[in-house]
């Protein structure tokens, strides 16, 4: 393979490559899902509630359509939610309106997620200050110390300000890992990334 990205659950980077073997062209297709993530979900959503209301072929057709271009997106770097953006497109065109309702949300849900996790690689996120290892390494111990204080304010804070840096590449792999552990509050998962970014302090 050509390039090397950081590990993300659910991302087959070596189906990606298939795909797409220049890395310079993935980056752009990572950067325009993460631009257009919200407003496919929304459109999503907005088919499902015409379908709901009005069962009629052509509310199904688009819901399908929309679902299946979801799901392309998804293919194109291996993403295991392929699977399901498949079964929504398969609901629509068997006009099973069960699984429109119940996954809908779910689904867009984990797809707004997978696209907050790629603006690490696409350097989509807010950048709040310029990257310093010292301020850095600092706000990975305050990381560690809210956490295991459980103080959530404290928490929050000093990883916004962490995420907010375009860290090096050494780094970014355990950022996106680090990122739904904090998000769902997860002490050792936590501790274990805080751990990790220390063992590659220096590292370029």
């Amino acid at each position: 393979m050509d390039y090397n990205l950081p590990e993300i659950t659910g991302i087959d980077w070596e189906t990606a490559h298939r795909y797409i073997p220049e890395k310079s062209v993935l980056i752009d297709v990572l950067t325009e899902f993460v631009s257009s993530a919200k407003k496919q979900t929304e459109l999503l959503q907005e088919y499902r509630e015409k379908v709901m209301k009005n069962p009629s072929p052509e509310n199904f057709a688009s819901y399908r359509i929309q679902a299946h271009a979801m799901k392309a997106a998804l293919r194109s770097f291996g993403s295991d939610l392929f699977d399901a953006a498949f079964a929504l497109e398969t609901a629509g065109k068997d006009e099973d309106l069960k699984p429109i309702k119940r996954d809908t949300d779910s689904f867009c849900e984990a797809f707004l997620d997978l696209a907050e996790r790629f603006k690490i690689i696409t350097g989509a996120c807010d950048i709040g200050q310029e990257y310093d290892e010292e301020t850095f390494f600092d706000l990975v111990e305050k990381t560690d110390a809210a956490m295991q204080s459980f103080d959530i304010s404290a928490l929050q804070e000093a990883f916004e300000t962490m995420r907010s840096m375009k860290v090096p590449e050494q780094y970014e792999g355990i950022m996106i890992e680090m990122e739904p552990a904090v998000r769902d509050l997860e002490a050792d998962a936590v501790a274990a990334c805080c751990a990790k970014l220390r063992e590659h302090k220096g590292e370029r």
